[in-house]
Order: structure tokens, then sequence, then C-alpha cells
């Protein structure tokens, strides 16, 4: 993962991710419902890893089902933030998830890499490094999950222009700027501060992953996919890896 992509959390998301991502409850409440739905739950020693857990949605998910969790992710502030939410329940690594190293004496039934965090990586490459190290690295049957957003249609014009959230005292827009592999994602945030309203901007990369190249990978390391589905927005895939 780039050292840019660190660079936007450290200096300007990770300090308004919380609120951008809405209700944490509620949205632990929505991310449990759907790995239920799709029995995402323990059968074995019930050990998952959560690459790029941010503040603790998805990890907080597991734990309700009964995994034991290790929550992976490079921002320090936000893992502080899933310190607070969840407390000593889970296993917290600071550390950039392309670098992460798997126990060879504890191997997970379940590796989930979701809200949006596939495409941070820096090219399709470090995609299917990271899915060849998942298929290394899970038991025999074992799940990876993935969410993300597919950006390889482009927006035009004034549709570059993406509202994302917000209320009384902050308001989150995005600018998209396409190239033939990536897009840059412009965070402009303005906050309420003294009455008055303060700009900040900051940008940072996103890959244009195709939902096929992720099937194409996803099937090339040895894993059948047995779900897909768009959920506001996000692209959802469950796989299997073959026994």
């Amino acid at each position: 993962m780039s050292n840019i992509v660190k660079k936007h959390y450290d200096e300007h998301l990770a300090g308004f991710y919380s609120w951008m991502t809405g209700n944490f409850s509620q949205r632990v409440q929505e991310i449990k419902e759907f790995f239920k739905k799709n029995k995402i739950i323990p059968h074995s020693d019930g050990f998952a890893v959560d690459l790029g857990s941010g503040h603790g949605i998805q990890s907080a998910a597991l734990l309700e089902l009964g995994f034991t969790v290790t929550a992976v992710d490079f921002s320090e502030h936000l893992l502080g933030e899933l310190k607070q939410n969840l407390a000593s329940k889970v296993r917290i690594v600071n550390k950039d998830i392309s670098n992460y190293a798997y126990s060879a004496e504890n191997k997970p039934e379940l590796i989930i890499c979701m809200g949006d965090t596939l495409t941070h990586l820096a090219s399709t490459d470090e995609v299917k490094e990271l899915i060849e190290n998942a298929a290394r690295n899970l038991v025999p049957g074992g799940k990876l999950v993935i969410s993300y957003r597919d950006m390889s249609k482009e927006l035009a014009v004034t549709a570059r222009f993406i509202p994302v959230k917000s209320d009384d005292n902050r308001i989150l827009t995005c600018f998209l700027e396409y190239y033939d592999d990536s897009v840059i994602v412009n965070d402009i945030l303005y906050e309420k501060v003294n009455d008055k309203w303060i700009m900040s901007i900051s940008s940072y990369p996103k890959l244009r992953l195709a939902k096929e190249t992720v099937y194409r990978i996803l099937e090339s390391c040895g894993f059948a996919v047995i779900l897909k589905t768009d959920i506001t927005g996000m692209h959802y895939i469950v796989s299997q890896k073959q026994k």
C-alpha cells in the first residue's frame, strides 16, 4: 500500500472516518446480518483475520458471532478507536495489510478485507499477492470475504462530485479524477469552527478494479466464488478455498 494512502489517513481521513461511516452499533448489526445470512459463522476454532479493520465495525460483528479476531490496520488513530470500541477482545496488529505475516501454527478459517480496503492497494499485482497470501494461510475450506467499490466505470462532469455526508458542523464531499488504472479521490471537508467554515482537502489514489478482474484472481488462487452481490454501492464477494 502506498505512503500516499497512509499519509491521507494519518493527516486527514482518520480524524473523521468514524463520523463518516455512521452509527457504530447500527453498522455492526448490518454487517452481522450479512455474515449470518451468508453462513459466515465459526466452524472450527473460529479464528478470523480482519484486514483493514479500521475502527472495528467488521471485527465487532465477528466477535458477536463467536469468532476470535485479529484486527490489522496501518492507522494508529483508527486502531485506537477500535480498542476503545472493543476493549481487549481483539488482538490488534498495527501494520500495512500488504505485509501482514500469518502465523504458521494458527491458520484462520476466515479472512475478511472489507470497507473498500482492497482498492487502497497500489496495483492489481498487489491485490493478487494479498489473495494468494490468504489462500496459502487459510485452512482448507476457509473463506475469504471482500467488499469494495467498483470504480471501473468512469463518471463524467458533475457526477464526479459525490456528497458523502453532512450535519450541522461538517460537510464531506468527494471529487473523483479518473486515470487508466486509478481514481484520485479528493476528500473535501468543511468543518464549522467558532461559527466559521474551515475547509481541508486531501487526495489519494484508489484502484479501478473491475469485478471480473477480482473473480479471475480469486479463481486463479484456488478460490471458488460462492456469492456476488451489490449492497449500497459496494460489491461483496464471498469465496471459499478449495479443499
